[in-house]
């Protein structure tokens, strides 16, 4: 089939034809050979006023003014980019559905980023295969101390961990390092408001295969359809109400003061649920909540995890939401344990990093090889 997306084409040309359009598609920019995923937009409809009917479609009203802001708030490098948005709907003759109401080939699309490795669930024990929450016996018997327990390596907790906890400071503070400055935190952005993204959980988290040696590829937060943008610009007070009727896989990661209703969503609740996510690549299982804190911190020992990334997780799955880091001293924190870990153990110096590889490449591009140094 003839693509009608100049900019992109799919890569494989059945996803192309009217009978398999999917949700998702993989597709080329032929102008440098980079695969993006394209995801259709929703032909949903608004009512007219003062007509109270449902008649004009919500998305070309919205995205010509929208597209830019939301390029915006993703552009940070551990956020999963919008790279364009493809409107033929706009041209004459166009139509986004077929007969049968499935997506027409002219449909509109966002194009974002390609994850191709996947996402940190597909690395976890099934959330669905833990147990109910009231299940006693069952818990004790996946609480109970044991070093054969399912672990990841220490090497991709520290990676998740660097990686989310600078989304997270970009999101809800507007602060990012800035680009070519390791180490350099500012704020880029003198209107932000903070963002709450409402899941942080293994689901959320994705990942793109090494491209350059590396010892992995890039970790990037994605998912934001409960984000929600809260407060006045600069506020300190960021909180929202939770999002009921979600499932057991998302409340594995919820806060306690979440879970149990008794305070709102905030900063720190994603606080926590990135350190129970990071709990879980250290465990196999979200932290425990029939069992206190002392015992649930304790499990992390089980696998010889340094103590670094152990006191960090630690104080991020603190029950009172006052006394867990966030915002910069998160990251700042989470920086000088990696480097830490990185000096002092085998498998840190065995590590090779995404940044390191873009250094080398920066230092071959001045002195033509590392031999001349």
């Amino acid at each position: 089939m003839a693509s009608i997306y100049p900019r992109y084409i799919p890569s494989d040309p059945r996803e192309g034809s009217d009978s398999t359009v999917a949700s998702s598609i993989r597709v080329l920019r032929p102008s440098d050979n980079t695969f993006f995923l394209a995801s259709i937009i929703p032909d949903v409809c608004t009512k007219d006023i003062p007509n109270p009917t449902y008649t004009t479609k919500l998305a070309p009203v919205i995205l010509p003014t929208a597209g830019k802001s939301l390029s915006l708030i993703l552009n940070h490098p551990n956020i999963i980019s919008l790279i364009d948005i493809i409107q033929p709907s706009l041209l004459p003759g166009s139509h986004t559905t077929l007969n049968n109401k499935k997506p027409a080939p002219t449909a509109d699309l966002t194009i974002f980023e390609d994850m191709n490795a996947g996402s940190l669930a597909y690395l976890l024990p099934s959330a669905n295969s833990y147990p109910n929450p009231s299940d006693t016996h069952s818990w004790h018997v996946l609480a109970t101390p044991n070093p054969a327990r399912f672990s990841l390596p220490e090497s991709l907790c520290w990676h998740v961990l660097r990686s989310i906890s600078k989304a997270l400071l970009w999101l809800h503070h507007g602060v990012k390092e800035t680009a070519g400055i390791p180490g350099e935190y500012m704020k880029h952005d003198d209107d932000w408001h903070p963002i709450l993204v409402m899941d942080i959980s293994p689901g959320q988290i994705w990942f793109k295969r090494p491209e350059g040696g590396e010892t992995y590829g890039e970790c990037k937060l994605g998912g934001f359809q409960w984000a929600r943008v809260i407060g006045t610009v600069g506020g300190e007070v960021a909180v929202a109400s939770r999002v009921e009727g979600a499932q057991m896989v998302k409340k594995w990661f919820w806060a306690p003061e979440v879970y149990t209703n008794l305070s709102p969503w905030t900063r720190s609740s994603e606080t926590f649920s990135l350190g129970a996510t990071i709990y879980a690549m250290m465990t196999g299982i979200p932290p425990p909540r029939l069992y206190n804190y002392d015992w649930q911190i304790s499990r992390m020992n089980d696998k010889g995890f340094s103590k670094g990334i152990r006191d960090i997780v630690a104080d991020m799955l603190k029950h009172d939401p006052r006394e867990r880091p966030d915002g910069v001293s998160l990251v700042n924190r989470v920086e000088g344990g990696w480097r830490t870990w990185r000096a002092e153990t085998r498998e840190g110096r065995m590590f090779v990093d995404v940044d390191d590889k873009v250094m080398e490449r920066g230092v071959v591009g001045r002195v033509g090889t590392l031999d001349g140094l």
